[in-house]
C-alpha cells in the first residue's frame, strides 16, 4: 500500500513537470499571505523575528538530509521563499522562475 501512495505521488507530480504552464509558476509565493504557503507545506517547524521580519521554516524530506524552506515575510505577505538542501530532495518544494 505504501509504495502504490509513492507511485501515486510521483505519477502526479511528474504531471506537474511536464505542463510547462505549472513548472514555471509553481511556489512563486512572492505577494501571498502566508496561508498560501501554508497550503503547500502544512504548518512551518520554526518561526523567528530577526530585525521586524517573520522568518518562517519547513523541513521536508529525511531527517539526516533534509530540504529546509525559508519563508520570509514583508508584512503579512511573502518577500522571499527559498529551499536549501540537495536538489533531488528539495525538487517538490523549489521555486522555479519563469
Amino acid at each position: 500500500m505504501r509504495y502504490l501512495v509513492i507511485l501515486a505521488v510521483m505519477a502526479t507530480d511528474s504531471c506537474s513537470m511536464t505542463n510547462p504552464g505549472i513548472n514555471l509558476a509553481r511556489n512563486d509565493f512572492k505577494g501571498q499571505p502566508l496561508s498560501a504557503v501554508q497550503v503547500r507545506l502544512g504548518p512551518p517547524e520554526q518561526q523567528q523575528t530577526i530585525e521586524g521580519r517573520k522568518i518562517y521554516t519547513w523541513f521536508k524530506g529525511q531527517t539526516l538530509n533534509p530540504c529546509i524552506i525559508h519563508v520570509t515575510m514583508a508584512g503579512d505577505v511573502v518577500d522571499s521563499y527559498e529551499t536549501t538542501g540537495d536538489p533531488n530532495i528539495c525538487s517538490p518544494w523549489d521555486y522555479r522562475p519563469g
